[in-house]
């Protein structure tokens, strides 16, 4: 049972493609937790292109992720800043500073822990694009890792390819897996000779030289539960698209996909964007603010009990 007075909970939204909607659906679950009562901080982690700000509707934020990690002085905490919504606050993304992306080991365990520290809160992470490994990181330490996706081939391609980077980067980190470090760098490569190509591939590849090893394998597989929202959908079928790739993903990966849901396209995004309100304050009945009530709903009482209540279906 979570504890808002001494816990915190962690949920990261990643998709491994850019234009997703990854900012939007941070944003909109970040105000819409915040409205229902919990507190939020929001922490725009796309270091190459921050914008969670703007699409909360604030200005660039004086203190930032670039501030903490420049400045060993400073603590993530500094970096926070009130928002005009109640409940809901906010550490803006990096300045422009070339060399930001390049994290060190040092700065992006210094940021975890600090991230981890936040107690009280929901912590909402938006997350950048790509599966390079600090994003793999930071959807790893998510109490709840949501990848978003657009109902189009390239976007689905992209979050199986970043579901699979995920689950092999914390797969990579565990120490219990020290030993098959090897065939984790094989899965991780395309056309490897091993023919290992997909979590379950490696499980049996795994099992096949120690089952011992293949059983606790199996059990962190099961332990692997990212949750999936559908953005912009316009049909039945882009709605379909989610129980497709959850389907996918058990059959093929061996993973339990959550389908949270999906959110309807709205063309009045961008003129909530151009005003710098969010969406979900600027349309309160808009369809998009309907479904995200929903999710967010769901998200609350997931964490509350521990248990998987199959949002979407």
């Amino acid at each position: 049972m979570w504890n808002p007075s001494s816990q915190r909970q962690i949920l990261a939204v990643g998709g491994g493609k850019g234009g997703v909607g990854k900012s939007l659906i941070s944003s909109c679950i970040a105000y819409t937790i915040a409205r229902l009562g919990q507190p939020v901080i929001a922490i725009d982690l796309d270091l190459g292109g921050a914008n969670l700000h703007t699409v909360l509707g604030l200005t660039p934020p004086k203190k930032c992720i670039s501030d903490f990690l420049n400045n060993p002085s400073i603590s993530l905490l500094d970096c926070v800043v009130e928002t005009p919504f109640p409940n809901l606050k906010i550490v803006g993304g990096a300045k422009d500073d070339l060399n930001i992306t390049q994290l060190s080991e040092e700065k992006k365990y210094r940021l975890i822990h600090e991230i981890q520290y936040i107690t009280g809160h929901y912590v909402v992470l938006d997350l950048g694009a790509g599966i390079n490994q600090y994003t793999l990181d930071f959807f790893n330490i998510a109490d709840t890792g949501i990848v978003t996706v657009l109902p189009e081939p390239t976007s689905i391609e992209n979050a199986y390819r970043f579901l699979k980077a995920a689950y092999y980067q914390r797969m990579y980190q565990n120490p219990a897996f020290a030993s098959i470090h090897p065939l984790i760098e094989a899965a991780m490569t395309p056309n490897n000779n091993l023919g290992i190509h997909s979590p379950t591939d490696l499980l049996n590849e795994v099992a096949f030289r120690d089952r011992e090893l293949g059983l606790a394998l199996k059990n962190s597989i099961k332990d692997f539960k990212p949750k999936l929202i559908v953005n912009q959908t316009r049909s039945q079928t882009d709605i379909d698209v989610g129980f497709s790739m959850k389907s996918v993903a058990k059959k093929y990966f061996g993973i339990d996909f959550d389908y949270l849901g999906y959110l309807e396209y709205e063309p009045n995004v961008w003129q909530s964007v151009r005003r710098m309100r969010p969406i979900l304050a600027e349309f309160p009945n808009s369809r998009i603010a309907l479904h995200m009530e929903r999710i967010s709903n769901y998200l609350l009482k997931q964490a509350r009990t521990g248990q998987s209540l199959n949002a979407a279906e």
